[in-house]
């Protein structure tokens, strides 16, 4: 048998890759985290090591008078930062910041709402009871999502008793609660109103789907209706609630944007404020560096330095957060300024590679930046991403943001002749005559993106 003959080559491929320690892995982890994450990590960090603690305002976070690490080095080689010296606060300058969470009143959860309506009605203990169970099985939309044969079969009852319970529910507050469908919850407004009007029962109890596609002509045929009697019939149908339940929210679901950094306008020029309420402000507990500086046996030593360095490490990391999102945002403050003085119809095309390019860091650390993060301004709250808008090039030679592309789109909608609406096609086409190419399938996805519907579903008739 023929001997087989294998052929080892060998290459040298000489690279540059820098090694993520585990610190530098939590210091970027740290970057990227939204500032509810944040809060939450630094909450586990306090509970698994005693040297840090909660620092109030008057006390920044000191992490100075330790040697400095070989993973500080590693984390300005990786951003590309070259002042490495700017663990230090502000002071005062941050004194100044309000808080941005609302404080606002306790409300009452949907279900909260029915029940308290439910025990101040004129209902025995047992109709209180089914009233009960049926409310607990609405959805946030204020729809009931079991039948009353199943209600019945719980309570070993009638349907018809439940039936009762359930039409006593049905003249409660929002107008419209307890329906099991969407018919069923416009009719009941429409009692509610005493509204007898039979064209608009007619057209609701079998028409529903012919309006939501727009076949008013069809609807006309079918009821006899002249097509003036039918558009106003649609009109109003539209100002009934589809959701009566939409308008309660539970508390645990309220979610407030804390913004991470503040833009004001000081001396006319916009200013960059890193929100201190935003990021939590923790420290090394004093206590402890006398215990690392005294009289300790090798092992204990060893332990407390441990705790002591992944303490200060931390403090870094948080502190350099605060940094590279104060650089990012002065960056996108800089080139987005006629947004920050106009108006979001202002808003200009940004790539991160520009941002990156302005505070000599890498791209994906302006992206872990920019994560999760707000700006407020005087406009709103809006997220950091928001501002790297794509662009769309010009007729001037000048490109144009998508955000403005949007907002024309929805302009140009909104003042079309709604009897004859513009299929996008002819959309594109007006946007050719101001200068900016774009295609009628970017008009469509567009559109499908802003919610807004087809000519077909805009005609009015």
């Amino acid at each position: 048998m023929k001997a087989l003959d294998f052929n080892f080559d060998l290459n040298l491929v000489q690279s540059q890759k820098i090694l993520l320690t585990p610190q530098l892995k939590q210091a970027l982890e740290i970057l990227r985290m939204t500032s509810q994450e944040l809060f939450e990590y630094v909450e586990e960090e306090l509970e698994k090591n005693p040297v840090l603690e909660v620092l109030d305002s008057e006390n920044p976070p000191d992490a100075d008078g330790f040697s400095d690490t070989q993973e500080e080095e590693e984390w300005d080689e990786f951003v590309g930062q070259k002042n490495t010296n700017s663990f230090k606060d502000d002071g005062d300058y941050f004194s100044t910041i309000d808080s941005a969470a609302d404080k606002s009143t306790v409300k009452l959860s949907l279900k909260e709402h029915l029940v308290f309506q439910l025990h101040t009605s004129e209902l025995t203990k047992d109709q209180a009871l089914i009233g009960e169970y049926l409310i607990d099985n609405i959805d946030d939309n204020g729809y009931l999502t079991i039948g009353l044969n199943e209600a019945a079969a719980f309570f070993n009852i009638p349907v018809s008793k439940v039936g009762r319970v359930l039409e006593h529910l049905q003249s409660f507050d929002p107008a419209g609660i307890c329906a099991r469908s969407l018919k069923e919850c416009l009719l009941i407004q429409l009692r509610q109103m005493d509204i007898t009007d039979k064209a608009v029962v007619d057209i609701i109890e079998n028409h529903l789907d012919d309006l939501a596609a727009n076949k008013l002509s069809y609807v006309a045929k079918c009821t006899g209706l002249d097509m003036q009697r039918v558009v106003e019939a649609f009109e109003f149908i539209k100002t009934l609630e589809p959701k009566p339940g939409r308008a309660f929210s539970n508390n645990e679901d309220i979610k407030y944007i804390i913004p991470d950094i503040i833009v004001r306008k000081i001396r006319d020029r916009y200013e960059v404020i890193v929100n201190e309420d935003s990021v939590p402000l923790i420290g090394i507990n004093e206590y402890y560096k006398k215990i690392v500086s005294g009289d300790l046996n090798g092992e204990t030593r060893k332990f407390m330095q441990n705790r002591l360095d992944s303490a200060v490490w931390l403090i870094k990391c948080v502190e350099q957060r605060k940094l590279t999102l104060r650089k990012v945002a002065e960056s996108i403050v800089s080139r987005q300024e006629d947004f920050f003085e106009k108006g979001k119809k202002h808003i200009r095309p940004l790539t991160m590679k520009e941002v990156a390019r302005d505070i000599d860091m890498h791209e994906s650390t302006v992206s872990r930046t920019v994560n999760g993060k707000y700006i407020q301004c005087t406009w709103g709250v809006f997220e950091m991403r928001y501002f790297f808008s794509g662009k769309i090039s010009s007729g001037s030679g000048e490109a144009v943001s998508t955000e403005k592309v949007k907002d024309t789109l929805k302009n140009i909608i909104k003042e079309e002749d709604k009897k004859k609406p513009l299929n996008d096609g002819e959309i594109a086409e007006l946007f050719q005559k101001q200068g900016i190419n774009i295609s009628r399938r970017t008009i469509a996805k567009y559109r499908a993106e802003m919610d807004i519907p087809t000519v077909s579903k805009r005609k009015r008739y």
